[in-house]
């Protein structure tokens, strides 16, 4: 059995030894009572990210009922605030003294900083992990200052935040997550795909906000589409349900058609208490995409939208390193599915318009045909269980094509499906016909030719690692909320990447089961608190884009 190593005895060996002497702390573990402190990395430098500690925390008592991701995000958000007043100011060089987690967007999901586990008879742990600057000056160890940041300011902060979580906030906290999962979870049986609450405070304060806008318009549902639902808390909440199929949300310009469709879009998360959005609940697994000129496409089968290109090329194997508008498209929906995706939301604002509808008069010009759009596929795909919501305004074709369409005047909503009949009078005045091409689910893919990403990370919206040539541009990925769920992406990519004959959307299903049960050993033996859960297909995204990765499927692997 491993002899343990003192916090304590570590940092008083060293006291006043350069930086990297630290190192010797990494493992070395304190036992505080309620409380033990461990170190699982130590930083090299003072100006270089701060080291991990753990703090295990032993019989927490959560109110009766609790689920522990709400719970643990609820202490995450406590900790967040409470860690910097327990950090020393002035105290050596860098970041020394600093104690912090990353701040929590308004979704609840689970992360690294807080994990929370059951242990029977009403009892659970906590284990959480925290940034620390070690202190130093000169790049000399301040041991007494480090003793003071890890075994006295730390334990006090924690101990605060385990005062503060008692009370009805947390209960509200566990409530609001609960009537969300519900209100998913019937969405399937009443024959729904999403469903906005009235009341719902759909618009942000600004472009990149997470706080609601003041003063804006509540949303109201319109009565024909009007659905009820009783929540577990007893209360009996009204709002729009949209069906699953095909809707189309349109009208005038600035009168609130992306508001509702990027509000619909994040409906797949479960959003925290005063977001506004408590009650825009969607399926799970829908999928925003939009076109990205120049993106790299690996053997994705596109032919359901795509044929007949220059040179005969196989769109059941499409790959190239620079898809156009149309063929991003294509290549991303059929990605989505094969990786989980139960329906696609777009935009037309940020979408190719030859994939959302075909121009008949350009056809009868050019006298050929390469794109099936979105409008001629729609019923198909609908067939094949998937669901399309879409912002229109100027395509007939998709709203003929619709089951309901949704006109949003002044920022409220209304029911105009029966324009739909009209619509289909005019296409056949026009002599518009549909597309005969039946929509296919894609194949799943595996990795072909491994590709090991050196020391891969994420800045802003864009993902980089030293022997890419190409960086991946990941603001496509419009539902993710924050900075660490494009860095878990990245990181769990990087182990698909590097697996020869792995499936893609497989190994992406497995990674994000584990991510929702904190379980990291996949992606990493040493966990921070800087990893949030991700979907299958927020990982799959950032595979697919690898540049180079070689992908195949089936006769296209021989």
């Amino acid at each position: 059995m491993a002899r343990r190593i003192s916090v304590e005895s570590v940092l008083r060996r060293i006291d006043g030894r350069g930086y990297k002497a630290y190192k010797d702390l990494t493992g070395a573990s304190e036992d505080l009572g309620r409380l033990e402190i461990r170190v699982t990395r130590v930083q090299g430098d003072p100006f270089a990210p701060p080291s991990v500690v753990e703090v295990y925390v032993r019989g927490v008592s959560p109110p009766a009922g609790a689920h522990p991701v709400p719970y643990a995000d609820y202490v995450h958000r406590l900790l967040s605030r409470v860690l910097p007043r327990y950090s020393m100011r002035g105290v050596g060089e860098g970041g020394s003294g600093r104690l912090s987690v990353p701040t929590p967007s308004p979704i609840i999901i689970p992360r690294s900083a807080v994990e929370a586990q059951p242990r029977g008879d009403g009892v659970w742990s906590l284990l959480l992990r925290v940034w620390a600057g070690l202190p130093s000056r000169g790049r000399r160890v301040l041991g007494r200052a480090a003793r003071e940041l890890l075994l006295e300011r730390l334990p006090k902060a924690v101990l605060t935040v385990l005062d503060e979580v008692k009370g009805d906030g947390v209960e509200q906290h566990i409530t609001v997550w609960k009537d969300q999962e519900h209100i998913r979870s019937r969405l399937e049986d009443m024959g729904l795909y999403a469903f906005v609450g009235d009341g719902s405070i759909l618009p942000r304060k600004c472009g990149g906000c997470w706080e609601p806008l003041e003063d804006a318009v509540p949303f109201e549902s319109p009565p024909s589409m009007r659905v009820e639902i009783e929540l577990p808390s007893g209360k009996v909440v009204s709002g729009m349900g949209l069906p699953r199929g095909v809707t189309t949300i349109t009208g005038p310009a600035f009168h609130g058609k992306t508001t509702l469709a990027e509000a619909i879009a994040q409906g797949v998360w479960n959003h925290i208490p005063g977001d506004g959005r408590e009650l825009v609940v969607s399926d799970h697994m829908l999928a925003y995409v939009e076109s990205e000129n120049g993106r790299w496409v690996s053997c994705v089968d596109a032919s359901p939208f795509i044929e007949a290109l220059p040179g005969g090329v196989d769109t059941r194997c499409f790959t190239t390193p620079d898809a156009s508008g149309a063929t991003s498209i294509a290549a991303s929906i059929q990605e989505y599915v094969e990786a989980g995706a139960s329906g696609v939301l777009f935009d037309e604002d940020q979408t190719a318009t030859n994939i959302i509808h075909r121009d008949v008069w350009a056809e009868e010009i050019t006298g050929k045909r390469t794109v099936n759009p979105l409008s001629d596929m729609a019923p198909s795909m609908k067939k094949a269980g998937l669901s399309m919501i879409a912002v229109a305004s100027g395509a007939m074709p998709l709203l003929e094509s619709s089951d309901r369409i949704v006109v949003m005047d002044e920022f409220r909503a209304r029911d105009a499906t029966e324009k739909r009949m009209e619509a289909s009078r005019v296409l056949r005045e026009m002599g518009y016909r549909r597309a005969a091409k039946e929509y296919t689910r894609p194949s799943g893919r595996v990795v072909a030719e491994a590709r090991v990403l050196e020391k891969p990370k994420v800045k802003g919206f864009v993902a980089e690692a030293r022997n890419l040539k190409d960086r991946i541009d990941l603001r496509p990925l419009r539902q993710v909320e924050e900075e660490q769920q494009l860095s878990t992406a990245l990181r769990a990519a990087s182990v698909i990447a590097s697996r020869k004959n792995a499936s893609i959307a497989g190994l992406a299903r497995e990674i994000s089961s584990r991510l929702w049960r904190w379980d990291y050993s996949i992606i990493t033996s040493r966990p921070g608190p800087e990893l949030s859960y991700v979907r299958p297909i927020e990982i799959a995204f950032v595979v697919n884009r690898i540049p180079g990765l070689r992908a195949c499927y089936g006769r296209y692997c021989l």
